[in-house]
């Protein structure tokens, strides 16, 4: 068993902070554990603990290491500890270059490791052959001219290479064992590392950013931040996998409303659906109905005639009727100034309502009638309804990691959910927004604008909504965002509500659009038939 007790490793007297920090683990015989964490969480130095060989200016200063039955950290363990524990570090192939042949390379890692001991040609061949390669010619070839996964493994084969007398390691810990490596190289390197396992049967932890490796290799997962472990769980067995989507959660039983009942006693308006099919209410209270009125429609979304007014100023929104089924999409199109983003701002609730500022009409999500502030709607009410923004400010300055953002959100929409399940979840969600795993691990402030804006998108998914509100704004010209639009659409069922200058490049993410005019007018074009119509709405 490998156990950690509070362990803290730091600098000099005086330093800022340790680097790690009350690190406690226990991993039983066999297992392997990886320890995840971006660029500076501490994993190397954790590595270098468990090797018992620290670099100069760090030394532990409290907690303990057991390796079996000793401490590597001990001055009386150093000796013993490449006996009991192999080590691949971060340069995984360093100790290859340089070196004649396969055979030079092995031969001068065990002389310099078990000094004193002897071996021979067979001892060679098993350390290969535990990495698959059971080709004893390798061991006359030079490193350098080897394949990539060729190579890779022969660098694990000399890690792992030990006279016979010594016997199998206690601990195997490998530091980034697929450090550069191209995909379908790094899949025949894990592949070879599965083989490894098996053929040793010993403990193993890996330090790594790649979670893949960490998904596909582990029995455990730790991850590792500011050098601390913040969580452990146990992974899928297939990273990437779409899984089934868990019920929702509704906010109440979905209301069956007529889809051309009149919106107000004022203004008998038309409700707009996301097909672009405008069904209109009767001229008067009690007027006569469309044939269609009879059906019982179920909305995620409806607004009638929803609209901001700003009384000191002139004009207002247009007041707004539209109605949203399941995974249906509707473009709200128009120039600066026509109220795009007030209205989203309204329907997510990020407006309050006051003598300077007046919210007209309805909002109902499931036929459920919503208050204009989103801090007096209910936890349920709030995460049903996602505004998908991009701020750049924002996106700069925020330095949690991708993975932490994404469990925290799916954490608030499904509090009883494992962390095997959150896990899961999030890498549905990555799949949705073609967002590598690799960038789970990396913070927020790091990533490339267009993966940021695909990361708004995921955060709102990840709080399981019935409607995703996007303010187009700076992610006009990202295909990308909006084909992940179209695919949460069809895969969550997410009704998609796009406020956006013009419907140039939204793709197919949306079925219909309306245009509002900065005059107060909306122009819906009904995509069913190919029909263009015009209507005049005045301000409340």
């Amino acid at each position: 068993m490998i156990t950690c007790e509070g362990l803290t490793v730091g600098g000099a007297a005086g330093a800022a902070k340790p680097v790690l920090r009350g690190i406690s683990a226990r991993i039983e015989h066999g297992k392997v554990r990886a320890v995840v964490g971006g660029k500076g969480a501490g994993k190397t130095v954790l590595g270098w603990a468990l090797r018992g060989a620290l670099c100069p200016g760090l030394h532990r200063t409290a907690g303990s290491v057991r390796v079996g039955g000793f401490d590597p950290l001990d001055n009386a363990g150093l000796a013993a500890t490449p006996t009991h524990v192999a080590w691949l570090g971060d340069d995984p192939e360093g100790e290859l270059r340089g070196e004649p042949t396969v055979r030079d390379a092995l031969a001068s890692s065990l002389s310099a490791r078990f000094p004193g001991l002897a071996f021979d040609d067979l001892t060679l061949y098993a350390a290969l052959a535990r990495l698959g390669i059971n080709d004893p010619r390798v061991l006359d070839r030079e490193p350098q001219q080897l394949p990539p996964g060729l190579r890779r493994r022969v660098a694990l084969a000399q890690a792992l290479a030990r006279p016979v007398s010594v016997g199998s390691p206690k601990l195997v810990v490998l530091d980034e064992p697929l450090a550069g490596l191209e995909r379908p190289v790094a899949v025949e390197v894990i592949e070879a590392l599965a083989g490894m396992r098996r053929a040793i049967r010993t403990t193993v932890i890996v330090l790594t950013r790649d979670l893949e490796l960490a998904q596909r290799f582990a029995d455990e997962i730790s991850v590792l931040e500011n050098g601390q472990i913040v969580e452990t769980f146990c992974p899928e067995s297939a990273l990437g996998r779409r899984t089934a989507q868990a019920p929702r959660r509704a906010l109440a039983q979905p209301a069956s409303l007529p889809l051309c009942m009149p919106t107000s006693v004022a203004s008998a308006g038309n409700a707009i659906t996301a097909r672009g099919v405008v069904r209109r209410a009767g001229a008067e209270l009690g007027g006569g109905e469309d044939p269609a009125c009879s059906r019982a429609v179920s909305h995620s979304l409806e607004l009638r005639d929803l609209a901001v007014a700003l009384p000191a100023v002139p004009g207002s929104t247009a007041p707004l009727s539209v109605a949203l089924g399941r995974g249906e999409g509707l473009a709200v199109t128009g120039p600066t100034g026509s109220g795009k983003s007030m209205l989203a701002l309204a329907i997510v609730g990020g407006l309050s309502p006051s003598s300077a500022l007046r919210i007209g009409g309805g909002l109902l999500i499931h036929g459920v009638q919503q208050q204009p502030r989103a801090a007096v709607r209910t936890p349920e009410e709030r995460r049903a309804i996602q505004l998908v923004s991009y701020s750049s400010d924002r996106a700069t300055s925020e330095t949690h990691t991708v993975r932490t953002q994404l469990r925290r959100a799916i954490r608030r929409a499904r509090p009883g959910a494992s962390s095997s399940a959150v896990g899961s979840r999030v890498s549905a969600i990555l799949a949705l927004t073609e967002l590598s795993p690799t960038l789970l691990l990396e913070r927020v402030c790091d990533l490339p604008r267009a993966e940021q804006l695909r990361l708004a998108l995921a955060r709102a998914l990840a709080h399981d909504p019935s409607v995703l509100v996007l303010d187009g704004g700076e992610a006009q010209r990202e295909a990308g965002l909006f084909a992940a639009c179209a695919r949460a659409r069809s895969v969550d069922g997410v009704a998609l509500l796009v406020f956006a200058r013009s419907s140039d490049g939204l793709g197919g993410c949306c079925d219909g659009e309306v245009q509002l005019g900065g005059d107060g007018s909306i122009r819906r074009l009904d995509t069913a038939r190919g029909v263009d119509s015009e209507q005049r709405q005045h301000a409340a």
